[in-house]
């Protein structure tokens, strides 16, 4: 008897400790951005759920790039935790792929998002992409 109280009450504080997690994660992925191909390297502009606006940077054929909701970031960022409600909380890679004819961008999720990782062409200059992946 003893046994099946002990598993029902851990039962019970693992689900609710797993949908305020899950419930949490979902309110706080949300972030629209648009990828735009310049002539100068890479624009992101933020829509949704970031602190930025409008992002630019240099990125050369076969770089990477960590991009999360403050903007851009490096390897020695990782212990950088700071939360604000308003904003996502997202971290992905880019990565500049030239194949002559147009900008092809690999993004590989990090967190926060619903993909692991996204590879595709931007022929007309910009793609948006939110938690979810390309729209």
């Amino acid at each position: 008897m003893k046994k099946c109280v002990l598993i029902l009450v851990a039962a019970v504080c693992f689900g609710i400790t797993v949908s305020a997690q899950t419930a949490s994660a979902l309110k706080a992925s949300k972030f629209l951005l648009l990828i735009e191909n310049t002539k100068d390297g890479i624009k992101l502009t933020s829509k949704q759920g970031c602190a930025f606006t409008e992002l630019s940077f240099l990125l050369k054929k076969g770089e990477t790039q960590e991009i999360d909701q403050f903007g851009m970031r490096d390897a020695d960022d990782r212990l950088r935790v700071v939360k604000d409600d308003n904003l996502a909380s997202f971290r992905f890679k880019i990565t500049k792929i030239d194949d002559g004819t147009a900008l092809k961008v690999v993004l590989e999720g990090m967190e926060g998002t619903a993909w692991k990782k996204l590879s595709f062409d931007i022929p007309s200059g910009s793609q948006w992409i939110d938690e979810n992946g390309m729209r």
